[in-house]
């Protein structure tokens, strides 16, 4: 079977060579087109484009529907394995490859439909996430599932973490699915237990200092990485890394309120002390919690907001 891959992930790489390394075709790589990135806002290729031209696999970048039909109708895929892709599929072509579009989604559906679906279980404090192989259709995730498999989470664990573990744990799956594809029917979701993932915002990666510190260290973990944490101080973001709750005086005495102790950058949440440690200054380059503070010259009643 010849397949294409839509993706602009790279948590798509093991689906990518688990098909090569099967008795399928790989077709081409189906992402985003290229589009302005860093400071200095240069045209470039997403992560997964530049790997995949690495490896000299077939690229295709289809800006709009017009395009991805064009594309479709000159490779001629019969299956279409969709994976983090960032783009809907329009109805009109999702009966152009013979087998259709089957989709890895990392939740158990009906929960978390939507683009973030590991961030938001990191979020709401989930125990739980999981994959789930579905057939597209014209809704948001809502199609029929081929497979769904269950993963405990453990309280530290991050979205790159997880992201890259469903991933590798899918891929043979994937496989397991395209075998049966044509001769078993999927199931139809529930009905009932619909939850949604939307899209992450980066005012959602705010910190609220007058939050828990159990909500603002989910935070940290779901959000770190993409799009990065993030408060206010003196009236310029600043970016943050690496929080952890500690044992500390208690001589903070409101949400946002900042001291450092012993080298380490402190702050206060609603109900303890979290400490910071690295962060990225508007206009500056990464650095210690320590040298922040001692170049933003801290004074009592210095905070975060």
């Amino acid at each position: 079977m010849q397949i294409s891959v839509a993706s602009s992930s790279l948590v798509s790489i093991p689906i990518i060579e688990a098909v090569l390394a099967s008795e399928h075709t790989l077709g081409s790589i189906i992402t985003n087109p290229d589009k302005p990135a860093g400071r200095g806002k240069k045209i470039e290729a997403n992560d997964l484009a530049k790997w995949a031209q690495e490896k000299g696999l077939d690229v295709a970048k289809p800006a709009d529907t017009s395009e991805l039909n064009r594309h479709l109708l000159s490779a001629q895929p019969q299956l279409i394995i969709t994976c983090a892709y960032g783009r809907l599929i329009p109805v009109e072509l999702l009966h152009g490859p013979r087998f259709g579009w089957i989709n890895l989604h990392f939740s158990i559906l009906p929960k978390l439909r939507g683009a973030a679906p590991v961030q938001w279980a990191i979020l709401n404090g989930e125990t739980s996430t999981g994959y789930s192989i579905f057939k597209l259709d014209k809704g948001m995730d809502t199609g029929p599932v081929y497979l769904s498999k269950e993963l405990n989470m453990s309280p530290t664990d991050t979205t790159p973490y997880l992201l890259d573990k469903l991933g590798k744990l899918a891929a043979p799956d994937i496989l397991e699915v395209v075998s049966t594809i044509g001769k078993t029917r999927p199931s139809p979701q529930p009905l009932n237990g619909v939850t949604l993932a939307p899209k992450i915002s980066k005012d959602m990666a705010r910190i609220d200092w007058s939050s828990p510190t159990e909500t603002i260290l989910r935070q940290d973990r779901a959000l770190s990485d993409n799009p990065g944490i993030w408060s206010v101080f003196e009236g310029e973001r600043i970016s943050l890394f690496g929080l952890s709750e500690v044992l500390a005086p208690n001589s903070l005495i409101s949400p946002g309120d900042i001291e450092v102790v012993g080298g380490d950058l402190l702050v206060r949440t609603a109900d303890s002390i979290v400490q910071i440690n690295e962060v990225i200054p508007a206009g500056k380059k990464r650095m210690s919690g320590a040298d922040f503070a001692r170049g933003a010259r801290l004074i009592q009643g210095s905070k975060f907001e």
